[in-house]
């Protein structure tokens, strides 16, 4: 795994450190796992010795003792996740919870890298939000192994491999997406209401692009056109953005090119789903998205209007007036 050495000052950064061993809590859960993955992917020039180090656990249900920690500290141990260590969340005193994974990433100044993006949002809603635990989810996985009393350095050492996988996909998404959006995106930044926005708007067939550009570029709104001529609109949920007036006025137009000639009430075409008037929108309520058509429903018919239409009602609607 290469080594990047990029630092923000945020945290200061002691002097390299050799190490022999590394100590995490007992039955470590995910966290403290990735944040050893990223110790070692983004810092083994500042940790050497880390990728063969021997992995112990701290097995006490006490922290350790002052002096236990300097005795650590001069036999070269890497403490990860341990209460006194060098990467401990329960020390943080600015009363904004965080993983030992972003602490690890802050320490090293790799914490707004792209490709880590999706890894310490995952570690984040698990650690501190508890959105996960599902069949099939790692961090759930991990505890399913402790019950049946797999060593913990083997649970570790899968993690850390399953890990790396993910990160080597994410690495070469954001390469690949990146470039893609880079240069084909169209950013355009409104006043919305008590806050600005930005809405992109791009041509493509691949489906990661709107992730990107939510994740990485940060906008709010993404309209996406493919070259079949269907269009999503997706948005960032924390950006907490109303569709419903595009919803409305998108669903008017579309009947109206469709031959409706009867007046139709706006009021009552924010729904969410589809109907079979308008078949051809999907109004989704947990992704708070509009999209016409997916890979799951692509016998769906085109959209009617053009991409300048849809740009024109979006901006319009979440355009501040006031």
């Amino acid at each position: 795994m290469p080594s990047h050495g990029e630092k923000t000052g945020a945290i200061p950064v002691r002097a390299t450190m050799q190490v022999n061993r590394i100590l995490l809590p007992n039955k470590p859960h995910l966290d403290p796992i990735a944040a050893l993955y990223v110790l070692g992917h983004y810092g083994a020039e500042q940790f050497p010795g880390i990728f063969e180090a021997q992995i112990n656990f701290w097995s006490e249900s006490r922290p350790p003792s002052a002096e236990e920690l300097a005795q650590f500290k001069a036999q070269g141990v890497l403490l990860v996740d341990i209460a006194g260590g060098d990467f401990d969340h329960h020390a943080n005193t600015s009363g904004v919870e965080e993983s030992v994974t972003e602490i690890a990433g802050q320490f090293l100044g790799v914490q707004d890298k792209p490709e880590l993006v999706a890894l310490l949002n995952y570690i984040r809603e698990d650690d501190l939000e508890g959105l996960h635990n599902r069949w099939g989810d790692l961090a759930y996985l991990l505890k399913n192994m402790y019950k049946q009393d797999i060593d913990q350095v083997e649970v570790v050492k899968y993690a850390l491999q399953i890990i790396n996988y993910f990160q080597m996909g994410q690495e070469q998404w954001f390469n690949e997406t990146g470039q893609e959006y880079e240069e084909k995106s169209n950013i355009l930044k409104i006043k919305g209401r008590g806050k600005n926005l930005k809405i992109c708007v791009i041509e493509s067939d691949n489906l990661q692009v709107a992730n990107y550009a939510i994740t990485v570029g940060k906008v709010s709104v993404v309209i996406q056109r493919r070259t079949s001529g269907h269009v999503m609109i997706l948005t960032n949920k924390n950006h907490r953005i109303d569709l419903r007036d595009i919803v409305a006025r998108i669903r008017a137009r579309e009947l109206e090119l469709g031959g409706n000639t009867r007046p139709v009430d706006l009021n009552k075409l924010s729904f969410y789903g589809n109907s079979s008037q308008i078949s051809n929108w999907f109004f989704h309520r947990s992704l708070n998205s509009f999209l016409n058509g997916s890979d799951a429903l692509n016998k769906t018919a085109p959209t009617k209007l053009d991409t300048q239409e849809i740009v024109d009602i979006v901006t319009d609607c979440l355009t501040d007036r006031g």
